[in-house]
């Protein structure tokens, strides 16, 4: 019988570490708008609110290999007890120093230490509950790790909205950095308790950038960031191209919908394919879906284009992460999901700056797509020389 979702959270504590891992990551859901909402409105300035909150992304990515390598040494509770301290009360200086209208410089290293403890929570997920489940368990796993993900990246926009709307985006910050806080404690916590947690290891030095699969992978996670970057650009030039600029919050809606169905759809069920041909299906069909968006005009069109490519986005970003955990050694797998998500950060930052730079030079949001749909094209490339 296949493992599904609610087998994967049945397990002895994994309901509670889903729970306390949402709250956690409410923080990526929301971070970054509230950061730039609240240094704007502070400071006056559209670019050093644009620049903390690349500030957070950047340290972010360049922080996971890191924080996993610890993970590996030190186990997952520690590393996320210390990040549930730093991460919210950076967020809340930078909400504290906005107001009082203090240097633009200390503004960018909180933005820097915020995003350095960024909670490596949905890194910790995948190894502990990737070692609790066997071989051919791990599909589903892996998938709830990024259902769990995604439920926190559709819920945190809305709270921060709800609580911006009745006070402001600075209590609207200030409460999402310590909901975030409470959540990764919570999660430490329960990952020491119940025994679930990675355990602490030392490992020998293993270079895992020298295995060429593994630059491969790393260059299949770029080119998915690319095209979230690619698409996070055009949403909302096509939305205000309508004059609805408000409609590019329910189109990202609609792709976070896809992905929580994708993820749930694709974890509920033992493949008879390998992984790396269920990676090349998953590509081709993410191509077909962001080519149809660079020809597509109208606002509902676009949403159910999102709604598939989400379909299709987070079974790759699953079957990603097995492939990482089958060439990895367990004594390495952290720091190998902390690569993983710093090609998809590095992807992603990427692409929206190209796609920002051609759309400023373009027409409409059409650009943007082709960034995406060139990027899902190199993804689907790339999973045919893994198949070789």
């Amino acid at each position: 019988m296949a493992t599904t979702t609610r087998s994967v959270i049945g397990r002895p504590g994994a309901a509670f570490q889903a729970v306390s891992g949402l709250v956690a990551q409410l923080s990526q859901g929301a971070g970054a708008i509230g950061i730039v909402l609240v240094v704007r409105e502070h400071t006056g300035s559209v670019a050093l609110a644009g620049a903390v909150a690349g500030a957070v992304s950047i340290a972010a990515g360049l922080a996971r290999p890191l924080q996993g390598r610890l993970i590996d040494r030190r186990g997952v509770a520690a590393i996320n007890a210390v990040c549930g301290i730093v991460h919210p009360a950076a967020l809340i200086a930078i909400v504290a120093v906005s107001a009082d209208d203090g240097s633009h410089a200390l503004l960018l290293v909180l933005g820097a230490a915020a995003g350095l403890a960024l909670p490596p929570v949905s890194t910790a997920m995948r190894v502990a509950w990737g070692e609790a489940a066997g071989d051919d368990d791990r599909t589903a796993a892996y998938s709830t790790v990024y259902l769990i993900q995604e439920l926190s990246l559709l819920t945190a926009p809305l709270i921060f909205a709800a609580l911006t709307a009745t006070t402001s985006a600075a209590v609207g910050l200030v409460v999402v950095a310590a909901l975030s806080g409470v959540g990764t404690l919570a999660f430490a916590a329960s990952a020491r308790s119940v025994h679930s947690g990675h355990v602490a290891r030392r490992p020998d030095r293993v270079s895992l950038l020298r295995i060429g699969r593994m630059r491969l992978l790393l260059a299949s996670a770029a080119a998915v960031g690319a095209v979230i970057g690619g698409i996070q650009v055009g949403v909302p030039t096509l939305a205000t191209a309508h004059h609805k600029p408000a409609a590019a919050g329910v189109l990202i809606a609609m792709l976070s919908i896809g992905g929580i169905v994708g993820a749930a759809t694709y974890g509920s069920r033992q493949w008879a394919s390998d992984a790396v041909s269920r990676l090349t299906l998953v590509t081709i069909a993410l191509t077909v879906c962001t080519a149809a968006m660079v020809a597509t005009e109208g606002l509902i069109v676009l949403g159910l284009l999102l709604l598939l490519t989400g379909l299709v986005l987070n079974p790759m970003l699953t079957t990603l992460s097995l492939l990482v955990d089958r060439l990895t050694s367990e004594p390495t797998a952290a720091e190998a999901f902390g690569w993983l998500s710093t090609g998809i950060a590095t992807g992603t930052g990427a692409a929206a700056a190209i796609a920002g730079a051609l759309v400023q030079h373009g027409e409409g949001a059409r650009p943007a797509f082709a960034v995406a749909a060139v990027a899902a094209a190199s993804a689907a490339l790339l999973a045919f020389f893994l198949r070789r």
